[in-house]
């Protein structure tokens, strides 16, 4: 008898030691070794939302938030009830990294310190239209967090309305522009009668200007939709066609891949057309912001073309794979490729040293396709798209790598909320 219950005793502890851990409080649970799961972190301006999922046990009597800004060890910051899920810390300062981990408190213990999450948060987010992933993402500022994602058909290229708050979206197949909300949520469907390739907004007035592909035209619409008038163009455009528009001389500016030309639509008038030869295949077109006209990326450096037809010229030496324009103090960023050299730069033309180039970094990050500066004063943090990782890479106003997203493909356009 004595051997038979010595036995059982064996038999059980062994089922008890080898049983799945289905305690959620459990620090041996592999699902949530004891911890808070789902612990997710995003920001909007000078507040950050950190999240997570509930621990589902019966006496849980409160969490604790723990918190560290840059390289400080976390610290105790805020207890709060056991059926809360989120915490809104507000305001929090831009361009500083905060560190979060939860902890889940029952009425006799504690449980274990989630993992850490962290967040550099900044004036403005991204819009990325990924045209042949067929997805349009919302990234926070340090580029590390998706805060909304959405399918669409063919997301060509995308705005941001700053009064409104919605983001538009041109769609190449559905011969359509989509406008959301800022959770990409669609709102409004804009129908057009053509396949638009690239659009432009003018929000102070309203008007969006769209190239439509398969009739060779400019259409422009209110940006509720309703139609006000669509321009023959008399040139050729092309799928890589891009159009800005320039607030200061009233007009839109336009690029064709492999036409060497840019040309210039005069608007709330005469609608004339401008050519300007001798510009060797012209990138994506961005207007300056001081002093009208625009900025476009070529194949032999960097152009600038005033209002008055006037052409500038700069790193003339370098393959350029794109620029951005920073709209508030008419700085130029740039992606250049030195063939001479077989090297590669990142780096800005400086307004106010009548755009001399200033290096950020070099050779260490090749392949970098896309750039997108973070608009404000002094030397500023921008995004690149790299080629091979197909990563966005973001980098702080010195160079130093803050924030990484992918997978992407070549044809992105980008936008700032």
């Amino acid at each position: 008898m004595t051997v038979i219950i010595i036995i059982a005793a064996l038999l059980l502890m062994n089922s008890c030691s080898d049983r799945e851990r289905t305690n959620p409080f459990d620090p041996n649970n592999p699902s949530t070794h004891g911890a808070p799961t789902n612990v997710r972190v995003k920001s909007h301006r000078n507040t950050i939302e950190l999240r997570w999922s509930k621990i589902d046990v019966e006496d849980l009597s409160h969490y604790q938030i723990y918190r560290a800004r840059e390289n400080a060890e976390l610290d105790s910051f805020r207890t709060l009830s056991a059926d809360t899920k989120f915490f809104f810390d507000t305001p929090v300062d831009y361009n500083t990294r905060y560190r979060y981990a939860v902890q889940a408190f029952t009425e006799y213990d504690a449980g274990t310190l989630s993992d850490t999450v962290s967040i550099i948060p900044g004036p403005v987010n991204f819009i990325i239209a990924d045209f042949y992933n067929f997805v349009v993402r919302k990234l926070t500022y340090d580029a590390e967090h998706i805060m909304a994602v959405n399918y669409f058909p063919s997301p060509i290229a995308v705005e941001t309305h700053p009064q409104e708050g919605n983001i538009y979206i041109a769609e190449y197949w559905s011969q359509q522009i989509t406008v959301t909300d800022l959770e990409l949520n669609p709102i409004n469907t804009l129908e057009l009668n053509d396949r638009p390739i690239d659009f432009a907004l003018d929000a102070a007035n309203q008007r969006l200007y769209i190239l439509g592909i398969d009739q060779n035209q400019l259409i422009i619409l209110t940006t509720l939709g309703a139609y006000v008038e669509s321009i023959s163009l008399p040139f050729k455009l092309a799928v890589k066609s891009h159009i800005c528009f320039d607030s200061l001389s009233s007009c839109a500016w336009i690029s064709v891949s492999g036409r060497d030309s840019l040309f210039r639509v005069q608007l709330y008038d005469t609608y004339q057309v401008h050519v300007y030869p001798g510009i060797i295949d012209p990138k994506k077109v961005y207007p300056d912001p001081i002093n009208g006209g625009c900025w476009t990326a070529t194949d032999s450096g960097i152009v600038n073309l005033s209002p008055e037809g006037n052409i500038c010229r700069y790193l003339e030496d370098c393959y350029i794979t794109d620029i951005s324009v920073n709209q508030q103090n008419g700085d130029i960023y740039y992606i250049a490729y030195h063939s001479d050299t077989k090297s590669w730069e990142t780096g800005y033309l400086d307004r106010l040293l009548d755009y001399k180039a200033t290096p950020i970094l070099g050779n260490e990050i090749p392949n970098q396709y896309h750039i997108q500066v973070i608009p404000g004063d002094g030397q500023r943090g921008f995004l690149t798209m790299q080629i091979g990782s197909w990563n966005l890479l973001r980098f702080d106003s010195n160079g130093t790598p803050i924030g990484e997203s992918g997978w992407y493909s070549s044809r992105l356009d980008i936008a700032l909320e």
